[in-house]
């Protein structure tokens, strides 16, 4: 199964290439501000909220276009006829033009859910005109700024909320991606040396496969060869300024591309605000989790700290934690193998037989909500997280109970540390009567 797509149209010069970039986090499509510079359609795969699909950005169009401009448009046609979900991407202080009612005109059939983006809102006397692209009948038009980043992410979030339903395409999950993430200064990198320098036997050094860092490619004994994501140390958003704020970008987006995140923590400060974030980024980015508790030998009453921060994880998939000293070397040689199994698990598919059997379970023990009605069926429909489907019922549950199936397949299928994604699919009302 391929990758969702996302088709960029629109006519020459409106910031098509400025828009993928943007949202593929790095500059990867030309972009200029002379028109017709992307002639070739151009995909480029990534991530947001844990969901992959494909960027494809495409030439400019133009009415009446001869020559190479006009083999440009077919395949910017191509593109549009294999899309999931199309942007059309129109200039906020242009206004309307007759190329972009044209290609408007020619959109309103298509198949696939369509947004209007209407970018170049740089400033906020430009926010003001983009209610006037209303007039192109392609529903509320959506104001950015591709050179600034303003309103992208609510961009993708919509972009998300469109891709098709159902089980995702599954991963490399041959070469296993580890992230090591935290804060600064709670000994990532000490720990990332002694992961690379005391277990390895190969170690080459590579350019990241789909961003601008550099990844390093480790062969452990008797566990195969593995992936580690580069990252810097992530501080709140809205506290970093210039470099550092492109290194938390990384760091971000780096999460998205590992299948397993280590978070490093100064056992000596606890489980802090800070890395609590952390934390929810990883879920949110339906990463398997472990926590490492580094700088162990600084800490003192030791037995009462570490009895402290297991409750803490709990909330986060129940994750486990390990007592690290990446100075001194303690409880390095425990990690390889406790993250090759949670790449396992993270990664296993489960026979639905099986799932179905926890779930009815799980509700003769403590049934539905009487609102909500009995669950019939379940299936697990991805991996990577591990991602179920639920059948039956007048609606979804509430969110308590939500959690308590949840609670129950991470419990009985060892999922500890993996994130767990329910979907709902209500009885329609009557069901299938008069049929």
């Amino acid at each position: 199964m391929s990758l969702p797509k996302i088709a960029v149209v629109g006519r020459q010069n409106v910031g098509k290439s400025t828009l993928v970039n943007r949202l593929f986090g790095h500059r990867a499509a030309i972009a200029h501000g002379m028109p017709g510079v992307t002639r070739d359609r151009i995909q480029l795969n990534t991530t947001w909220r844990g969901r992959s699909f494909g960027l494809v950005d495409t030439a400019g169009y133009l009415h009446g276009a001869r020559g190479v401009e006009a083999l440009a448009g077919q395949q910017a046609q191509r593109a549009i006829d294999e899309a999931d979900v199309i942007l059309l991407v129109v200039d906020a202080r242009t206004g309307i033009t007759e190329e972009d009612a044209q290609l408007a005109r020619r959109l309103r059939k298509a198949p696939v859910p369509l947004l209007l983006i209407a970018n170049k809102a740089d400033e906020a006397a430009d926010l003001a005109e983009v209610a006037r692209f209303d007039r192109l009948g392609l529903g509320e038009p959506m104001g950015v700024s591709a050179l600034h980043g303003n309103g992208t992410g609510d961009l993708l979030d919509r972009v998300v909320e469109l891709l098709p339903e159902g089980a995702e395409p599954a991963e490399d999950l041959e070469e296993p991606r580890f992230a090591i993430v935290g804060r600064p200064n709670v000994g990532k990198s000490s720990l990332f040396n002694r992961l690379l320098g005391e277990e390895r036997s190969v170690v080459s050094e590579t350019a990241g496969t789909t961003r601008d860092s550099v990844d390093s490619m480790v062969t452990w004994p008797d566990l195969g060869q593995v992936r580690f994501v580069d990252t810097a140390g992530m501080r709140r958003g809205q506290s970093v300024r210039g470099v550092e704020y492109y290194s938390f970008l990384r760091a971000s987006e780096a999460i998205d591309r590992a299948h397993v995140a280590v978070l490093v923590i100064d056992a000596s400060a606890g489980f802090t605000a800070e890395d609590k974030r952390i934390a929810r980024r990883v879920m949110e980015a339906g990463r398997a989790f472990l926590v490492a508790a580094n700088k162990w030998d600084l800490v003192e009453e030791k037995d009462r700290t570490f009895k402290r921060l297991g409750p803490e994880i709990v909330p986060f998939a129940n994750a486990s934690a390990i007592r690290t000293s990446a100075t001194r070397g303690q409880g390095i040689h425990r990690l390889p193998p406790l993250l090759i199994d949670l790449h396992r698990r993270w990664s296993a598919r489960t026979p639905t037989a099986r799932v179905n059997q926890i779930i009815q379970q799980a509700q003769r023990e403590r049934p539905t909500p009487r609102a909500a009605g009995n669950l019939h069926y379940a299936a697990q429909v991805a991996t990577g997280p591990p991602t179920f489907v639920i059948f039956g019922g007048a609606h979804e549950p509430e969110a308590t109970y939500q959690r308590y199936l949840e609670n129950r397949l991470r419990r009985e299928l060892a999922l500890s540390g993996v994130p767990v994604r329910l979907r709902f699919r209500a009885r329609k009302p009557g069901g299938d009567r008069g049929r």
